[in-house]
This record gives structure tokens, sequence and C-alpha cells, in this order.
């Protein structure tokens, strides 16, 4: 299954239309790489859809080729190829149909049905992912915990193919890579990942311009709830694990949902602190927790203790208690943690 990023530029060559998309709960990453990804294919001379069940949050619609993401992929539609990006769980795939086709027990692709217009038998699936705990699907799969960013695996792919970047595809690619690497502040910055924006930005891509819409046009109501959240605070005993939380899913008057992508990095900017959590609500009735490490603390390898992963410093993982009581088993767990790493 796992392959090198030439294989998969051959077998790109050889399909022709594709179905994109990438995790549940867009984020700065993982969006703009879908897009990025599907605008490459169509410059490579391919058909390409982004398909997303979620609603793209308000934060990330400055994104361009936005508009062209859909709900569902069109019965009329005939894909030869699949690519899942920046998925490590493949429950959290955000595209329905192919989320079902590989949910666990996975059927033989002669039993699996149809996506779209095409049986799955005669679809191949293409799988790229850098995070260190992930779950390959599919026929080719290439998968490399250095790179900062899914974005990264884009523009490796963008070399592959031989195809010249424009402002557009920067743009995605800038997004994804500012967006993981916080900024250009965190661990995972290599200087591949800051040659790449360096490429983007000579293809016509702003560096400026994706950080004011990422980080400078907050709304009213983001603001609003980072103060609440900010509210409930709490630093462990020994002053090196911080939580916080949000008690619903914050929605604007209008029903929309309100962005809240940065609360995560709060906990950890308290001097002193190692492991910083962000808790909120699931829509499945779990409790989405995030994790984010200050120091040394391998925050992927704690996370897989409650059955999830992500990386060395950023991480996450769901649990099944309420709220407060997963916040009181999370800290004392990151306590245990710490004192035994």
């Amino acid at each position: 299954m796992a392959t090198d990023l030439n294989a998969i530029s051959r077998v790109i060559r050889s399909k022709n239309r594709f179905v994109v998309s990438a995790h549940m709960h867009f984020d700065g990453d993982a969006g703009a790489s879908q897009l990025a990804m599907a605008r490459l294919l169509r410059m490579a001379g391919k058909e390409a859809i982004v398909v997303n069940d979620e609603e793209t949050p308000i934060q990330f619609r400055f994104l361009p080729e936005i508009e062209t993401i859909l709900t569902a992929v069109p019965a009329d539609y005939a894909p030869d190829a699949v690519v899942i990006i920046d998925t490590p769980v493949r429950e959290n795939i955000n595209c329905g149909d192919i989320r079902r086709r590989f949910q666990k027990p996975v059927v033989p692709a002669e039993e699996a049905g149809t996506i779209g217009k095409s049986a799955w038998k005669d679809v191949v699936t293409i799988y790229l992912d850098h995070h260190e705990r992930s779950d390959p699907l599919g026929e080719y799969a290439y998968v490399d915990p250095t790179a900062s960013a899914a974005a990264v695996i884009v523009a490796r792919l963008l070399k592959a193919l031989k195809v010249p970047a424009d402002s557009t595809l920067g743009t995605m690619i800038v997004c994804g890579i500012m967006s993981d690497t916080g900024r250009f502040s965190f661990a995972n910055t290599t200087p591949e990942a800051l040659r790449i924006v360096a490429d983007m930005t000579d293809a016509g891509a702003s560096v400026n311009q994706v950080a004011t819409e990422l980080y400078y046009k907050n709304s009213f109501d983001s603001v609003r709830v980072t103060g609440q959240a900010l509210s409930t605070m709490e630093l462990s005993a020994s002053g090196k694990v911080c939580s916080m939380l949000i008690y619903e899913e914050p929605v604007n008057a209008q029903g929309q949902a309100i962005e809240v992508e940065d609360l995560p990095n709060w906990p950890v900017t308290i001097r002193g602190v190692e492991i910083g959590m962000f808790l909120r609500p699931g829509a499945d009735g779990t409790v989405r927790v995030s994790i984010r490490s200050a120091g040394d603390a391998d925050v992927n390898k704690f996370a897989s203790q409650f059955g999830g992963g992500g990386h060395k410093k950023a991480a996450g993982c769901k649990m099944k208690i309420p709220i407060e009581e997963a916040r009181r088993a999370l800290v004392a767990a990151a306590e245990k943690f710490l004192l035994e790493k």
C-alpha cells in the first residue's frame, strides 16, 4: 500500500476524474489542501471535485474556489479516482460516500456499491497524510509525518507533476502551511515549508492577505466566545497542565457556526504550562478534545491513551463522558504522563 509521490504521480496521470475530500471540522490545512489538490488536478488536465458533508466555516470563505465545494458526489459524475487528504481517522472523512466505503469492516470493492456513477471496483483511492498516527486507506498511500502540513505534500506533488503554481493555488498552499505551523512559529516549521511559501509568493500569493483573513478578521461573536472560553481556564496543581472548555457548540443568531479554531492554542500560552487542552461538545454526543504541547511532551502519544492521535505538538481525541468529567480525567492523566516522561 505504502508508496512514493512518483508512483502516485503516475497513477494521477493515468486517471481522469477525481473526488477529493479531507477530514471533518474544516480547518486551515485540511480545507485549503483539498482545494489545492483539486486545483492541481484540474491544472494537470483532469476533472476534479471537492466534496464535504459539512458547511465551510465563515473564517475560511476567503479561500479561492471555496464556492466549488459540493455536499455530495453528483449522481451523474463518474470518478475513476478518490483522493483523501489530511485525514488520520477514517471515521472523520468529510464525504459520506467515501466514509461509508471505508468503515470497518471494509468490504471488498466488488461489494461496495457505487460512488456517483462509478462502481467502487473501478475507482482507485489515493491517501495523503502527515500525521504520526495515521490509518492509510486504499491502494496508494503516502504518509510523511515530517511534512509541516498536508499542503506541503500537495506542493511536493505540484513539482512531481511538473505543474506551475499560480496565485490561486499559491494562496491555498500558503493557508495550509500557515495554519498548521501556527503562523510559521510552531516547532514543525521546516526550511522546506518556508521555501514552499516563498515559491507560492513568487507565484502571486500574498502571505499578508492570508494572515489577515485567518487571524485579523475575527467576528464579534468569535471574540465573545473566546472570552467565555478563557473564563473557564483552569491550571493543574503542578502548574504544568492548563485546560479550558465551552459547554455548547457556538452558533450566531443566524445559526451559523462561530469560528473557534484558534482556541486550542490559548492554554499553552501560560508560562510554565507543558500540556494544554481545549474541550468542546461534539455533534455525536461525545466531547472533542484538542491537545497542545508547549514543551517536550509528546501529546500524540498522550492522546493515544484515549484512542486519539495527531502530531507530537498537536493532537486530539474524543471522549464519551460528560465534559467536566472528561476534563478531570484528562488533567489527571496529563499530570501522570508528565511525571513519567
